[in-house]
């Protein structure tokens, strides 16, 4: 989440009628084309608009965002061809936007090309693949981001963002608090660690969580919380340095060590095993709000990804960052957290409409993408995704989490019932296998 979550979603998605800026880098980016495209926008200089929106498109063309503001700009410009043409491109990326409904495009309406365009993005809403309610939750009023499950006992853990604790699902279906320690700010990913009894957290202090104060902010840890009680064993922090902090993701490496991501800083943070402080891992200009991440090209290799930069990947040896160029008629915008197998990544893709889980195929050495399918979308209930896990070998993940509940409210929003989807057993039983 860039900061937090919440905000990010809305920053993909409420692009409609408002074009927002973004944040600063040293080098010129897609972001910097953009500022210029909302200065030109701003001085109803269209054509300097469309080129901004043009160069921003060299660099990130599977942003939706960017081809509405061109398609904005060549209306403006009296250019309809061109105009659809970039709205026929945004249909082609598999997303849905109400695009009838932006002003400055009324004058494609009366066109039957504009129609058919449209027609193509609320077919993009239709459902496709298939879920199953793998468990019901009982009502809550906290914000579930973090899942994860524990073969050992087939306990099922949840963070819970608002509530600053971890959820404990047991096999019967109960749902009892499992740490809950004033220490704990709002929880986001899990991690499962076994051998060493470990429960890991990542935890950060939102405007979200139960009793946050302007004091807290910028703090986040990793949490190490025994497994057997619940009991909070240590915090690491992160420095207090005068940057916010967010650490919403997390990951084992096969040496022990554990990897975090920090939406806000945005940086990669390492605990080496046997260590007493976090170290950063990577820092990168060409990082944004980063997620999900996981070890791939035989563990040489970390892959995060981007809400707004898509996929990254990190040489461990050099800690050189390459940004993976996304595929035709894709977007791999909006990737939240994800879990890898082999070659493959199973993400949760929340920051585009309509949301979805997505298999991305990379290269042996994790260079390059392959493949990219949809295996869910638009069922009934997928909305409002968090954080996937590996669940008895199916893909699970959060849906009705509760942000959404939470966005603009003055106070919490009344309790609500959550559920933990996955999809169906066949394509999750030939994951299983891989």
């Amino acid at each position: 989440m860039p900061f937090p979550r919440l905000f990010a979603r809305a920053f993909l998605l409420l692009f409609v009628l408002v074009f927002g800026a973004g944040r600063t880098r040293a080098a010129t980016t897609h972001f910097d084309h953009r500022r210029a495209a909302v200065a030109a926008y701003q001085a109803r200089d269209f054509a300097a608009m469309a080129g901004a929106c043009e160069s921003a498109l060299v660099l990130r063309p599977d942003s939706p965002r960017y081809l509405l503001m061109l398609a904005t700009a060549r209306t403006l410009m009296g250019e309809p061809a061109a105009a659809l043409d970039a709205l026929g491109r945004l249909a082609d990326l598999g997303i849905s936007l109400p695009v009838e409904s932006v002003a400055d495009l009324a004058p494609l309406r009366d066109r039957p090309e504009f129609a058919a365009i449209c027609a193509r993005l609320a077919a993009n809403r239709a459902p496709r693949g298939s879920v199953a309610v793998m468990h019901e939750l009982p009502a809550t009023a906290g914000i579930l981001e973090g899942l994860a499950w524990r073969p050992a006992t087939g306990d099922i853990f949840l963070g819970d963002v608002h509530a600053r604790c971890v959820w404990r699902l047991a096999t019967d279906g109960t749902l009892t608090r499992f740490a809950a320690l004033p220490e704990l700010l709002g929880v986001f990913g899990l991690a499962v660690d076994e051998p060493r009894g470990v429960l890991w957290l990542g935890v950060a202090a939102v405007p979200e969580m139960q009793g946050h104060r302007e004091a807290d902010k910028g703090r986040a840890a990793l949490a190490e919380v025994d497994l057997a009680t619940g009991n909070l064993r240590r915090l690491y922090p992160t420095p207090m340095d005068g940057r916010d902090h967010v650490l919403g993701d997390l990951t084992l490496a096969p040496d022990g060590s554990i990897y975090l991501t920090d939406s806000a800083a945005p940086v990669i943070w390492r605990l080496p095993r046997g260590a007493d402080a976090l170290e950063v891992a990577c820092e990168s200009p060409a990082f944004a709000s980063l997620q999900g991440l996981g070890f791939m090209a035989g563990g040489t290799a970390l892959v995060v990804a981007d809400y707004a930069n898509g996929l990254h990947r990190v040489d461990l040896a050099t800690r050189s960052v390459h940004s993976l160029p996304p595929p035709p008629g894709a977007t791999l915008l909006g990737i939240d957290g994800f879990m890898a197998r082999e070659n493959a990544i199973f993400a949760v893709q929340n920051g585009i409409s309509p949301q979805r889980i997505v298999r991305i195929e990379l290269t042996a050495d994790a260079t390059a993408i392959a493949s990219f399918q949809v295996l869910a979308a638009g069922q009934p209930g997928m909305e409002d995704l968090t954080l996937p896990a590996w669940i008895d070998g199916r893909v699970a993940f959060i849906a009705g989490a509760g942000w959404e509940a939470f966005a603009g409210a003055k106070s919490p929003p009344p309790p609500r019932a959550a559920r933990i989807l996955s999809l169906d057993p066949e394509p999750a039983t030939a994951i299983a296998r891989q």
